[in-house]
C-alpha cells in the first residue's frame, strides 16, 4: 500500500484536551459515547454545558472557556454525537453528514442532558449548572434548559427559530442572554422576537454567526462577564490587586 494510503487508513487520533481542561466520555441513553473537555470550577461556583455548532467541534469554545476560567467559572464542552471525537454511535462509527437524512438532530438534546447527568455524579447540583450554545447548540441547549426546567442561566449564541427540525424552546425560570448579529437575518430575527420575554436579554454582536462572534473582544468579554453574574463567580481579578 502506497504511503499516503496507509496513512489515510490509520484511525483519527482524538484531539488533545484544551490547556487546564480534562478529557471525559460519558454515555447516552440512545448508545453514543460522548467525548467532553471538562475544566472545573472554582470550589463552590458553577459550571456551563456548552455545545457547538454544525460541523464543529468543542474545541469552538475555547475563547470563552478561558475567559470563564479566569472568572472561576467551570465548564464542559461537548463534541455533540457524529462530530469530531463523539462518532462512537449505537451502529459504530457515524458522522452528522447523515443527520438530515435520518432526522438525527433533534435526539441531540440527550447529549447535554447526559452531560448534566454525569456532573450530577460528581455533586454539581442543578443549582450549578448553565447551558450554553452556538447556532444549532443554542437551539439544542435551550431544549436541554427547557426539559430540566432550569431554573439559573443560559446563553443563546445566534439562535434559529427552527435549525434542521431543533425548535427554539425557551425554559421559563431561567435568565437567559441571546445574541446574534445584524447581518445574520435569521438569527437576528429569533433574538428579536425571545426579546419580548422578561426573563431574556439580547445583545447584538457586531458581525458573525455563533462563536465567530467572539472576534469582537468587547462581545467575548460581555458573555463571559455576564455569565459570571449569574454563576454567582468572583468578576477576575485585574494584575496586582
Amino acid at each position: 500500500m502506497p504511503l499516503i494510503a496507509a496513512l489515510l487508513a490509520l484511525p483519527a487520533l482524538a484531539a488533545p484536551a484544551m490547556p487546564g481542561a480534562r478529557r471525559v466520555t460519558f454515555s447516552t441513553p440512545d448508545g453514543w459515547t460522548i467525548a467532553a473537555d471538562y475544566r472545573p470550577p472554582r470550589r463552590g461556583e458553577s459550571v456551563v454545558i456548552l455545545a457547538h455548532g454544525v460541523g464543529s467541534s468543542k474545541a469552538e469554545w475555547r475563547p470563552l472557556v478561558e475567559a470563564l476560567a479566569a472568572r472561576g467559572v467551570g465548564t464542559l464542552s461537548l463534541d455533540l454525537r457524529g462530530h469530531a471525537d463523539s462518532r462512537k454511535g449505537p451502529g459504530g462509527e457515524r458522522g452528522y453528514e447523515t443527520f438530515d437524512a435520518t432526522g438525527e438532530w433533534p435526539n441531540a438534546v440527550a447529549d447535554l442532558l447526559a452531560a448534566r447527568r454525569w456532573l450530577g455524579a460528581r455533586g454539581l447540583p442543578d443549582s450549578r449548572l448553565g447551558y450554553g450554545g452556538a447556532s444549532i447548540g443554542a437551539n439544542l441547549a435551550a431544549q436541554a434548559a427547557a426539559r430540566v426546567r432550569c431554573r439559573t442561566f443560559l446563553v443563546l449564541l445566534s439562535p434559529g427559530g427552527d435549525y434542521r427540525g431543533v425548535p427554539l424552546v425557551l425554559p421559563a425560570k431561567a435568565r437567559v442572554l441571546v445574541g446574534a448579529s445584524p447581518e445574520d437575518g435569521y438569527a437576528d430575527a429569533a433574538r428579536r422576537a425571545c426579546a419580548a420575554y422578561p426573563n431574556v436579554e439580547t445583545f447584538c454582536a457586531p458581525s458573525g454567526h455563533g462563536v465567530q462572534m467572539f472576534s469582537d473582544p468587547a462581545t467575548l468579554a460581555r458573555v463571559a462577564g455576564w455569565i459570571a453574574a449569574r454563576a454567582g463567580a468572583p468578576r477576575e481579578r485585574a494584575p496586582g490587586k
